[in-house]
Order: C-alpha cells, then structure tokens, then sequence
C-alpha cells in the first residue's frame, strides 16, 4: 500500500541521506542584552552536519548528593560567537519540560582560560558564548542536581539505583539538526553498580563505561538505567532480541521473576503478530523497582522506561496490580517513534512540537495497551471490560465535553503544562486525548468489524500502516490525510467526517457507539469491579460525585455534581460523617445508606473554616459495568482474544 509520507526525519544508522533546505544558523553577539525579542534570535536548525563530534562524561559516582558531575568538550571555530542549548522538549512528554532548574555550576574554558557566558533573555534555554582566536575546542564543566525529595521533581538518582537521561546533562550547538550532531558519551559508575542502555559499543573500564560514536538524536532516545542489584532476562530472541532490565532496591525484589518473564514474553510475541514487523535491531524493556523512586517515563525507539513499586514481583498475580504501563511504552516503538505525526516531530530540542494529533499518538496507543495486555494474557477478559467500562463511564460523564472539544484538548500540553487543576472534569486535560482518543479508536475498529463482517480490523491497519519498512530505524512522519488513506485502504468509508466530528463536537456526554457496536451496554450498579479496600480511599464518582483520599480528604470533586451542589471543593477534608468521626468506611457506608432515604451529613474544614453540608442525593454508590447485549455480535471478545499460540 502506498502512504502519503514526509521524508525519513532520523535514523539509529549513521549516514541517513535525508536532506532539508533551511536558512544558517544566525549569529549574535552575547553582549545583545538590549535587543527587542526577535523570533529568530536562535537561528532556525538545519540539515547540515556540525563539524567534529562531542565528547561528554558524565561523572554519577555521588549518589549521596544525587547530583551527577558533567565534562563536555566541543569543537568551535575561533572567533565566532556560539550558542549552545539545553534540551526543552523532549519526545514523548509533550510539553517543554525539560530540567532546566536543575543545570548548574557552568563554566566554560579554553586553553585554561575561564570564558564569559550570557544566557538569552527569551530563549532562556540558550546559552552564548564567544570564542577567542587561536581556539578550537571548548570544555565545560557543569552538574545535574537531581531531585532529593519528590517536592522538588521526580527522584531519579537513589543510594541503589539511578536513571540517566542524556536530555538532562548535555548542551548542544544551535544551528544543526539534532541527527546531525555526533557525540561520544561515556558515564563513569558507582563502584560494582550493573546497568543497562540501548546504545550500541559499550566498552566497562572498571566502573567507566564508553560508547560507540551516536547522534544526539539517538543519544537522548537511549537513556541508561544503572544499579546496585540488577537482573536481565531475556525475552525473545526472534526476530531480535527484545530485553527485561530489572534493577531493585533490595536483592529480594529480583526474586519471582518467571511469571513476570512468561507475561512479558507473551507480549512481545502478540505485539509482533499485530505489526508484523518491527523497527527495532533490539530493545529493552526497563523496569525500576523501589518505593522511593520516579515517576519515570519515556517511551524510547529501543527501549522504555517505567517505575513500579519495591514488590511489585512479588504481587504480580495478585489482582489489581498494575501491568500495562511497560505495553505502552513498547507499542510507541511503532506509534510515536518509528512513524510520527508531522506537527509532533521536530528537528532538534528545543522546537516546539504540535500536538494537534494527540488523540492519535496517544490514544491509539493506549488502545493497543489495553488490547495487548488482554491479549498476551497479562489482563484477564473480565479485567480488560472492567477497564472499558470504567473508561466509557469516563468519556460519557466528562463535563467538560459541553465546551471544550478533543481539538482543543489536544493543545492541552502548551497550555497547563500539566500544573494540577481544581476542576478536572470541567477544564478538561491532555490525559482526556488518551481516554477518549482510545475510545475513538475502539469505535474504528468495531466499525470496520461490522462493516467487513469481521473479515478486517484494525490489526489490518496496524500492519499496513506501522508494520512498513521491516527493520528500518528512520523515523518517518505522517499527516492526518495519510492516516485517513491508510484506513481507506482497510474498508473504504468517509474516515475524515467519522474523525472530524469526534474531534470538533461539544454537547453532553461523549461518544460510547463502540461499546454498543462490540456487544456491549454500559450499565451502573452497587458492586464495584474490585473489592473495596478497607479503610482506602472512597471513590463516589457516579454517585456523590467525589474522590475522598486518606484522612478525608477531598481528592476530586465532580463539577455540578451533588457534593459541588452542596460547597464542597477538592482540598478540603471531610472531619465527621453523620456526627461521628471521619473514617472512610464509615463515608462509603454513609453513601450507600442514601439509597434508603438517610440523608448524607458532613463537617468539612476548609482552612480555617468549618461547615456540616447535607448532600442532596438519594442513589447510593453507583459502579460501571459493561453486560452483553443479547443476540448482539461480540465483537469486543474478539477484539481482547489472543492471536498468536504463545497468547492464548
């Protein structure tokens, strides 16, 4: 099938031949602290290759301080001014997040000599500096402060185990593409610490371990997971070797690793039967363990990131542990790193990304998630329609649908910057191009089911579209007029009209066709999916309309909901229930007895302030739950049954 696609925009193998005219990179003198703003301040990156290769060392031998000690030496041309970046975007997160608060202890030398550098006024993320005659090198020395408590930013650096970003210790030169700028990176240990990268050559020298020659590109799509206890199993060896890296902080947390290994295994080989092919000449699936570490995570081309807790081995087949983060990760190998949206790919890091295909880079990935952990029996089927029901419950009670379309949603990462919000379910987030985005992508696949009688779906898709060009590393980009070609390819049909009115509409209540179509109806009942926990939170979202945390505290408020109605907001904590002490079984039991005409009374202390409220609401706690439609095709069970032998 021919795909309308952009030229290849990187490539893992040296040499790609891809080529773009842009304008040389501007140059500006540092002292310019007076210039009115000017759009092209920086210069805009070009195609051409930077002329030497960088060496960068990074020092992470203090764990105690959690900081990580950086040497970076550039070739320069003597007697020019250069500007040199610190990474602002990176792939994956969507929004300019990158650390720059935690870069410090700049200085900048040559022949010995200290420099004089100038940050830039509007782009704060650039750093100037000119270069004396007679000089062809540059040495930096500056540290990453990584965050020693979870206040100040995600714990990555541990006394067990550390995460290296490569965006969170390099400067790079302005003016290139990052493809097009060539490092050799090396990262010196803690004593008898193990670890894992997706980087190719690596040569250990005691506890200093180098790299073969990389672009920036690739160097910052390999990060390197490093610790005192490590394990690596291995997964799959067909077609190419695909790897679990496990690091804990206790050796007992590397213990009952066969069941995780038959899951993951089981995975790997159901995600290649739905590409057929993939991009990839191996990849890591890494997984940190400890209660006291991330959030992390990225998804990268040959490997992923995630975090779990210490135990998380040893609760593996326990219910309602957690399985599907590691699938996400994996499918973006093909969706969000081998084939791009346009707008998202970006010709160095600190180009601002579009996100206006959110709903596709994310969405539908979280739909092959959810498919895939079925599939590979990772989830049971009961699990995965507890999960669609919970999501479809999502979508159809979201408030904020009334005004704010899934387009605008998607520029949700430029706006908030994932800052927390009051009103969640009103002002709407990036998080809801996800859920409803998966469900758009359910609605597709159920529709083309029907239409075909089954005899195509979107795997058809999955492998004409990202299955392409078996083994190739280039990342290619492509426009929504593509994708629509792509699924025309499947079952001809008015793709553009079916994703514009999901995209532009506003009313109550979102779009559940899908579940109809596959089958099923979304009902509410008493019983939850899972067991309450005893004395945990109490999540009263389709009854009430609230999330009580620990303590009785507020989590959420829904908007106009019953609690809304009666004052309460998110932050406050609920102190008596009914006259009695706040205990959360006793609120749970407080909702249910609604059902039966007892009114719900509650002392809530807002800041100094103290109020009782009674919750106009007489419908006990209500759950959702999908239950078949009777003489209705199931095609939800297909789509959740295995494919490959090894899955089912």
């Amino acid at each position: 099938m021919a795909v309308a696609l952009l030229a290849p925009v990187s490539d893992f193998a040296q040499g790609s031949t891809a080529k773009t005219s842009a304008p040389a990179a501007s140059q500006h003198s540092v002292h310019e602290t007076g210039d009115a703003p000017s759009a092209h301040r920086i210069g805009v990156p070009a195609d051409v290759a930077f002329p030497g290769t960088i060496r960068l060392q990074v020092d992470a031998t203090d764990i105690a301080h959690r900081v990580f000690q950086v040497r970076e030496t550039i070739p320069v041309t003597a007697g020019r001014s250069l500007t040199l970046l610190f990474p602002q975007w990176t792939t994956g997160d969507h929004t300019p997040n990158g650390p720059l608060d935690k870069l410090s202890g700049i200085v900048i030398t040559a022949n010995g000599q200290r420099l004089h550098w100038v940050r830039d006024t509007v782009e704060v993320y650039a750093f100037r500096v000119n270069v004396p005659k007679g000089i062809a090198t540059l040495d930096l020395e500056y540290q990453y402060l990584g965050s020693t408590e979870p206040r100040v930013g995600a714990v990555l650096i541990t006394p067990t185990m550390l995460d290296l970003q490569w965006q969170t210790v390099v400067l790079y030169p302005a003016g290139y593409y990052s493809r097009r700028i060539q490092f050799e990176a090396s990262v010196i240990l803690p004593k008898d610490w193990q670890f894992a990268c997706a980087l190719d050559g690596a040569v250990r020298a005691d506890d200093r371990v180098g790299f073969a020659r990389v672009n920036l590109e690739t160097l910052i799509d390999s990060p390197l997971m490093a610790g005192r206890y490590f394990k690596q199993i291995t997964l799959s060896d067909s077609p190419v070797p695909v790897r679990l890296d496990i690091v804990a902080d206790d050796p007992s947390g590397l213990e009952s690793t066969s069941d995780v290994q038959r899951d993951y295994a089981k995975l790997v080989t159901e995600a290649h039967d739905l590409f057929g092919a993939h991009h990839y000449d191996h990849y890591d699936l890494v997984l940190w363990l400890a209660d006291d570490f991330g959030p992390v995570y990225y998804e990268h081309h040959r490997s992923g990131e995630n975090s779990g807790p210490s135990n998380l081995l040893q609760t593996w087949n326990q219910p309602r542990t957690n399985r599907g983060g590691m699938a996400h990760g994996y499918v973006h190998s093909w969706n969000g790193t081998f084939m791009r949206p346009a707008g998202m790919w970006t010709p160095n890091f600190n180009t601002p990304e579009r996100d206006s295909m959110l709903w596709v880079l994310e969405g539908l990935t979280m739909y092959w998630q959810d498919i895939l952990t079925a599939r590979s029996g990772m989830s049971t089927r009961q699990d995965a329609l507890a999960s669609f029901a919970s999501l479809s419950a999502e979508v159809s009670n979201d408030a904020g649908t009334q005004w704010r379309p899934l387009e605008d949603v998607n520029n949700d990462p430029l706006i908030l910057f994932r800052r927390p919000q009051s009103w969640p379910d009103w002002q709407r987030n990036m998080f809801d191009a996800y859920s409803q985005g998966e469900m758009i992508w359910l609605d597709a696949d159920t529709l083309i089911r029907q239409r075909t009688a089954d005899r195509k779906s979107l795997d058809d898709f999955a492998r004409s579209f990202f299955g392409q060009h078996a083994g190739s590393y280039a990342t290619e980009t492509y426009t929504f007029e593509a994708l629509v070609a792509a699924l025309n390819s499947v079952l001809p049909y008015d793709w553009a009209t079916f994703f514009h009115s999901q995209l532009e509409e506003t009313g109550p209540g979102g779009r559940i066709d899908a579940i109809a179509r596959g089958g099923y109806q979304l009902v509410y009942d008493d019983k939850p999916e899972s067991p309450r926990i005893a004395g945990g939170p109490v999540d009263l979202s389709y009854s009430v309309g609230m999330i009580v945390a620990a303590k009785g505290r507020i989590a959420n408020v829904g908007w106009r909901g019953p609690a809304y109605a009666a004052g309460l907001i998110p932050g406050a904590t609920i102190v008596e229930v009914n006259d009695h002490p706040f205990e959360s079984d006793a609120l749970y039991a407080a909702a249910e007895a609604t059902s039966r005409g007892v009114p719900m009374r509650l002392s809530v202390q807002n800041g100094k302030s103290k109020e009782t409220v009674t919750i106009d609401w007489n419908g006990g706690v209500r759950y959702p739950h999908l239950q078949r439609i009777p003489a209705s095709t199931a095609y939800l069970d297909e789509i959740l049954t295995a494919r490959s032998p090894a899955g089912q």
